[in-house]
């Protein structure tokens, strides 16, 4: 793990500092930019996907000894030197559904989807492992791990792509 720098991210903001940085990344990468787009607190709510959208969510904080684990017992005078945050990165888009007598969405509706799906799932990844290595570089995070990309829905109209991301910096 980097030691910590002039540089690193801190305050009681730095979670939304490095979620904002991350939207403002994907965003900027993404062919189809979404109407709707930044970070929101909590569980990403599919509350409206009519134009897509790009949410960035902390997950969950944890104190760790040693990246990226959760601290197991307590450390020294209590603290444990680092903090490490799950970021979230979700880009949801409209799911087709059935049209007219239809029971069943098109197989060309269908495929439409998994194009765009596909390439937003590309450009979220590139996206967000590109940021991370460069505020890692710049020591502006202490350290991170990509978690696997999975895919999202379709459930109640939407369809997408999720990745989490752990984030660590110094305790304080």
């Amino acid at each position: 793990m980097a030691l910590a720098g002039a540089h690193m991210i801190t305050g009681d903001l730095k979670w939304y500092t490095v979620a904002s940085r991350l939207e403002t990344a994907v965003y900027a990468a993404l062919t189809d930019t979404p109407d709707r787009h930044g970070v929101v607190p909590g569980a990403i709510a599919w509350d409206a996907c009519d134009c897509g959208m790009l949410a960035v969510s902390i997950a969950q904080v944890y104190p760790s000894e040693t990246f990226p684990d959760p601290q197991a017992a307590p450390f020294g005078a209590c603290q444990a030197p680092w903090e490490v945050a799950e970021v979230v990165v979700q880009i949801i888009r409209c799911a087709p559904n059935p049209e007219g007598q239809s029971l069943h969405p098109s197989t060309a509706a269908l495929d439409a989807s998994a194009q765009q799906v596909a390439r937003d799932a590309y450009e979220t990844l590139l996206a967000v492992s590109l940021e991370l290595c460069d505020m890692n570089e710049q020591r502006d995070i202490a350290d991170y791990l990509i978690r696997p990309q999975v895919a999202q829905g379709p459930q109640g109209g939407c369809v997408g792509t999720e990745v989490r991301a752990l984030v660590s910096l110094p305790k304080g």
